[in-house]
């Protein structure tokens, strides 16, 4: 009976340990991202001049994100990607204006893979999406208002929707969507890895989804449902 017992002391024991072992890992990265959104609302603004669309500030994405491994073939994360227009200038109604123009798609993914060899593993990804656009503007402090009018209607919709503009204004929109990618990993070592992935990203945008002051404005055309996305990315895995 003791005998017995102490096989059952060791099974159980066996199975606390392997379990232990076999906790799932947390993993970061960072990397780039690649697309082509069609940006119409500003390329094809008859009323502001709009800097010149360049591949640094329109189709590369800055890719950062956080995965943990809670099966031995299934991982759950956060994943960001976010374009970037900082510090160019625009003409306005009564002055020259610093325009910033951020497009940051968040994802929250669930994806599967397995180690097709040693150190090269295929996954496939599905997310949802929660998109956020945001335009920042500064002008001469009183021409504030008179500025963020003429900008809006640049886009069309309801004319001069906006009144007594302060300091931290922005206009500010959220959409959601979804995206699958197909990709392939290649571990450098245990914990460090290059990953690239391909896919589609539809993302549900509405031009009258803007906000500011806490009112509904008009927004740029911008095609980004449909959009191929490729992203490189360099895994580092904690134990």
């Amino acid at each position: 009976m003791k005998s017995q017992i102490h096989v059952f002391r060791l099974i159980i024991l066996f199975f606390l340990l392997s379990r232990v072992l076999a906790q799932p890992k947390l993993s970061f990265d960072i990397g780039l991202g690649l697309y082509e959104p069609r940006l119409t609302g500003f390329d094809s603004n008859v009323s502001v001049q709009f800097p010149t669309k360049s591949i640094f500030s329109r189709n590369f994405l800055l890719n950062i994100g956080l995965y943990y491994e809670f099966f031995n073939n299934a991982r759950i994360g956060f994943n960001s990607l976010a374009s970037y227009e900082i510090g160019k200038n625009i003409r306005l109604s009564n002055s020259e204006a610093v325009f910033r123009r951020s497009l940051t798609y968040r994802m929250f993914p669930i994806e599967t893979f397995f180690r097709w060899r040693p150190r090269i593993e295929l996954n496939f990804t599905l997310t949802p999406i929660w998109g956020r656009g945001r335009i920042e503007l500064d002008t001469t402090p009183g021409d504030k208002t008179d500025d963020w009018n003429f900008f809006i209607n640049s886009f069309g919709g309801p004319s001069d929707p906006v009144s007594d503009m302060g300091a931290t204004d922005v206009m500010i929109t959220d959409w959601f969507g979804y995206a699958s990618m197909i990709g392939i990993r290649y571990y450098i070592s245990s914990r460090l890895g290059i990953d690239f992935k391909g896919g589609f990203m539809n993302n549900l945008y509405k031009t009258n989804r803007w906000r500011i002051q806490r009112q509904s404005v008009t927004g740029p055309e911008m095609k980004i449902n449909d959009l191929p996305v490729f992203t490189i990315k360099l895994i580092y895995g904690v134990r």
